[in-house]
């Protein structure tokens, strides 16, 4: 008997330690996972915005730590080191540049579209301008001084889209960078004449009744459907913390669906892009909204089209497919 009792007190020893490791997965799942993420205060950021305020991201137990950058392009150094995880913005030149010469990063996903009613990033011209006739088209920007947010980013590709149905390029611009406050205020002290703004910035301009909304990228005959913003991942987030990086598609998408559904209109989102943007919601109410594929589905023939714009205009060394900018199993 006395064997017997010697024998069991292992196993018992054994079952209790089991049961405490069977706990201990639990206990580490439950800790936050941080994802640093690169921000730009846009509306087509509703997805994000949206999954942080209704809980999805923590119910997949994450954590995001957003940094504001001015452009997509400024966080390309940052996604290439693996400083940032996750990098929301614009495709570049920069971006795909990097790609072609070994950066691991690659787009994931939807963030924003122009579609028919959808002309969400846009030309705006100053109200005077157009008030008083000297600006009726595109044409008549040439040789003035229009902003827009970077060199070598999109609103770059969608202008000249826009000179070349005028009958003029880009090269006829006076371009200048600056972010979407400094545009508001050139436009106050009329430094510039014209803008390549996201919304809400040119609502805010409209209300200010500084500028007009001139002319959007889905009135270009051919030119929709464009995708203008997308969702980055680091190389090392892809590689390293790849069940991370799925568990964040996860809770985003679940964002976007959100948005699909209710819109810019609906209340909860409203109150929800004020905060984030700090743009009141009655101006966010008067934006053009961006289009979001609920799925996060991105545009490939139009990303297609900027790499081979980029690359005839010189920003591109090399012309690279489609294929080695984006990853969509993450997706699937």
């Amino acid at each position: 008997m006395e064997n017997d009792k010697r024998n069991r007190r292992p196993w018992g020893w054994l079952l209790g330690l089991s049961l405490v490791a069977g706990l201990l997965p639990a206990a580490v799942n439950a800790q936050e996972e941080v994802v640093r993420v690169g921000d730009l205060p846009v509306l087509s950021n509703a997805g994000i915005y949206i999954a942080i305020e209704k809980g999805f991201f923590k119910e997949q137990g994450i954590k995001n730590e957003l940094s504001t950058f001015a452009s997509a392009a400024k966080m390309v150094p940052a996604l290439t080191a693996g400083e940032l995880d996750v990098s929301v913005g614009s495709p570049s030149a920069g971006l795909f540049n990097a790609i072609a010469q070994g950066a691991g990063f690659r787009v994931v996903a939807d963030k924003g579209q122009v579609r028919p009613g959808y002309g969400f990033t846009l030309l705006a011209v100053r109200k005077d301008l157009v008030d008083s006739g000297q600006v009726k088209s595109v044409k008549d920007l040439k040789g003035r001084k229009v902003a827009a947010l970077a060199k070598g980013i999109i609103q770059d590709y969608v202008l000249d889209k826009m000179a070349e149905e005028a009958g003029i390029s880009l090269r006829d611009l006076d371009i200048i960078y600056m972010t979407s406050p400094n545009q508001v205020t050139a436009f106050e002290t009329k430094a510039i004449d014209a803008a390549f703004a996201v919304e809400p910035w040119p609502a805010r301009l409209v209300e200010r009744g500084l500028a007009v909304r001139f002319r959007t990228p889905d009135q270009v005959k051919g030119l929709t459907p464009l995708q203008v913003a997308a969702i980055m991942y680091s190389g090392k987030f892809i590689q390293e913390r790849r069940p991370v990086a799925q568990r964040w598609m996860t809770a985003y998408l679940k964002g976007c669906k959100v948005y699909a559904s209710k819109g810019l209109q609906d209340p909860e989102i409203l109150a929800i892009m004020e905060k984030y943007t700090k743009v009141p919601a009655a101006v966010i109410k008067a934006s053009i909204p961006p289009y979001q594929d609920p799925d996060g589905k991105l545009v490939l023939e139009s990303l297609a089209d900027q790499i081979a714009w980029f690359h005839a205009n010189g920003y591109l060394k090399e012309k690279i497919s489609v294929d080695r900018v984006v990853d969509l199993s993450f997706l699937r």
